[in-house]
């Protein structure tokens, strides 16, 4: 958990960087990381799959056990990060590079149709990819994942696009919810 919220922080902080800088050259470079490192944001969901472990009403007395108690409230935390990293790592992009807002939802679409993409091959036991394989072996990884893109995933990448877009219109709308006058 800990290297996958490592690397959300990544994603994020390239998102910033990429925003901050004033040269085309840099910002361009910066995105290209970020766009890299964006699908590990949204991959810590994936560990959610050990919570089985703890619901398997065998081994419900766990759950009282002290370090069972800190795994678990480790684990919420890393993808609580992640995902908030991710969200708010792509309004950053968004509201710097993408000025219309049609363009906007179709490129939130687009970046989190790729990232579940990402998100597949970085889970999936066959593949076990991961960002740095982009920038270590590219053309290996890329026609890897492009062998990955078949019907069979479609199910696994459409859950994961729309819940990537869910969790990133909740996150942007609630600063306004909060901020409503009463």
């Amino acid at each position: 958990m800990t290297w996958n919220v490592f690397l959300a922080l990544l994603a994020y902080d390239f998102a910033y960087f990429s925003c901050q800088v004033s040269k085309k050259g840099a910002q361009i470079g910066f995105a290209f990381l970020w766009l890299i490192f964006y699908p590990n944001t949204f991959y810590v969901l994936t560990d959610a799959k050990h919570f089985v472990d703890w619901l398997d009403p065998t081994m419900v007395h766990r759950l009282s056990q002290f370090r069972t108690l800190i795994n678990f409230n480790l684990l919420i935390f890393g993808i609580i990060f992640g995902v908030v990293l991710g969200a708010w790592s792509i309004q950053l992009i968004v509201t710097r590079f993408v000025p219309y807002k049609v363009l906007r939802a179709f490129f939130v679409f687009v970046i989190s149709f790729l990232s579940s993409i990402g998100i597949f091959v970085g889970r999936s036991e066959q593949l076990r990819l991961n960002s740095w394989d982009l920038i270590l072996h590219p053309f290996n990884t890329f026609f890897t994942i492009i062998r990955s893109i078949n019907q069979e995933n479609l199910g696994f990448f459409g859950a994961f696009t729309v819940c990537q877009i869910v969790i990133i219109l909740l996150l942007s709308f609630s600063p306004q919810l909060f901020l409503q006058k009463k």
